[in-house]
């Protein structure tokens, strides 16, 4: 062990000791038990850039996700569920229940990606009340989540593996080599972790570094897709999804052997659409419009399904939902108090999730991320409101030298959608009716411009909101 991971190492376990002995809100945290009995189990299960046309489910006629797709069957589908643009962003709301901004997280390199130690996670709010608390996957939020109510943790730093096969992973502070295939182990220490835990409610959280890059997996995933015409990058990117999708069926058949299938409440979700690096005209992309780092919907709108066999029956949710909204709701379902001091912008699904025709009221949702090292007004943002979408993507350009631009456009030219231009460096405001046109395709802007200034109103204020956060925070 080398003297950093030492240091890192005592330091988590002094923290972690420390949360122990005094949860953030001191005396509140837990409600009473349930009547009913235990606690639900909670499992959530993230996928990395897995687009919202990465599922047969969703019309995907290559992909192979039997797993997924029948464990979608059995769900609720929240069909108009959104993440940020990008993976720390996304992973810091939903640990948080608020917008990525106001916890610090502006980028996902190096500070930027660094989560405010303040922040009361929801596996800091679960403990108190009981649960073992894991995660095993893709943190990406700087410091060790041992430090932000895990009790078990096996990750790795920063924002990805460069090697998938054999990895260096930190378990619980200690870095060691690993053998096997990066998801296969992950998967292998959280089962170990919920059979040592079926005696008690546990947080399994499960973020897999899959599908995104590098496009490193086994021949045996890539050759049935290759052999089927698709080209080498979809391929593999297909063939890591099936090892994905194998991994999330172990999960659901280790919860039925053990017999805590009906008390556990799995959520499933992406962090954010497809990846430029993994993405080719053969990719089937739902006939959305965007990449990952977007606001367009292709890089925000992803695939979620929960399940909760106890309460829930199988249905379809079509009012948005977000990533802010899953602290609320967990914290909910569980029964557990809204820690004192915390502001969420989430609000608990739990009434949609049991009755999807209740009456629900309208709300706005924002995104953005241009990736700089701190937020800046204008830059690349999309409001979302239940009908209409406002748009500004312009400031990706320049943060990726044309990347993201370069390549949609290409996509674009394939599919015969036209050329896409981002490069200039004045904002353009675009406004779409996501409700008749999900694909983002007739810009309304012209037509509708007393709707575009609502809509930069809303933003405007939002926007001084989280900044006014932000700085406070020191960041």
């Amino acid at each position: 062990m080398t003297s950093i991971n030492r240091r890192d190492f005592i330091k988590a376990a002094a923290a972690g000791a420390a949360a122990l002995a005094m949860p953030k809100w001191l005396t509140r945290g837990a409600s009473a038990p349930r009547a009913e009995g235990r606690r639900p189990n909670i499992v959530i299960f993230l996928t990395d850039d897995q687009g919202f046309g990465d599922l047969g489910r969703h019309g995907n006629p290559k992909v192979a996700t039997p797993h997924m797709d029948a464990f979608a069957q059995q769900a609720v589908e929240l069909a108009q569920f959104y993440s940020m643009p990008v993976c720390s962003p996304t992973r810091a709301s939903l640990m948080t229940g608020r917008y990525h901004l106001r916890t610090g997280i502006v980028d996902v390199f190096g500070a930027a990606s660094n989560m405010k130690a303040e922040e009361v996670t929801l596996a800091e709010a679960l403990r108190p009340a009981g649960y073992a608390t894991g995660i095993f996957g893709k943190w990406h939020l700087g410091a060790s989540p041992l430090t932000q109510g895990f009790d078990e943790a096996l990750t790795f730093e920063g924002h990805g593996l460069r090697k998938y096969f054999d990895p260096t992973l930190i378990h619980n502070g200690l870095a060691r080599e690993f053998k096997g295939y990066c998801t296969d182990i992950f998967v292998d220490h959280a089962l170990d972790f919920v059979r040592r835990n079926k005696d008690k409610p546990f947080f399994l959280y499960l973020p897999t570094n899959l599908i995104h890059t590098p496009l490193q997996v086994s021949n045996a995933y890539v050759e049935p897709f290759a052999q089927a015409g698709l080209d080498t990058p979809t391929s593999k990117v297909y063939g890591m999804l099936k090892n994905v999708d194998d991994n999330f069926g172990r999960v659901l058949g280790a919860l039925r052997e053990l017999g805590l299938e009906d008390n556990t409440f799995l959520l499933f979700a992406s962090d954010n659409g497809p990846c430029t690096g993994s993405t080719t005209p053969q990719r089937f992309m739902a006939s959305l419009r965007g990449l990952k780092g977007t606001v367009y919907e292709n890089g925000i709108r992803v695939p979620c399904f929960i399940r909760w066999p106890q309460r829930l029956q199988p249905a379809k949710v079509d009012r948005m939902a977000a990533v802010i909204d899953v602290m609320p709701t967990v914290l909910e379902v569980c029964g557990v108090e809204k820690p004192a001091e915390v502001t969420w912008d989430g609000t608990s699904l739990l009434p949609l999730l049991l009755k999807p025709d209740t009456p629900w009221p309208d709300r706005t949702l924002f995104f953005q991320w241009e990736g700089t090292p701190e937020p800046h007004r204008g830059m690349a943002f999309a409001v979302r409101n239940p009908r209409y979408k406002l748009v500004q993507a312009v400031g990706i350009a320049e943060r990726l030298q044309g990347h993201i631009v370069a390549k949609y456009a290409e996509l674009c030219k394939a599919q015969g959608r036209g050329e896409l231009d981002l490069a200039g460096k004045t904002p353009k405001y675009e406004l779409f009716d996501i409700e008749k046109d999900p694909g983002e395709t007739v810009d309304l802007a012209p037509q509708h411009p007393e709707i575009v200034e609502q809509m930069k109103k809303q933003y405007e204020a939002w926007f001084d909101d989280v900044w006014t956060s932000w700085h406070k925070s020191g960041s």
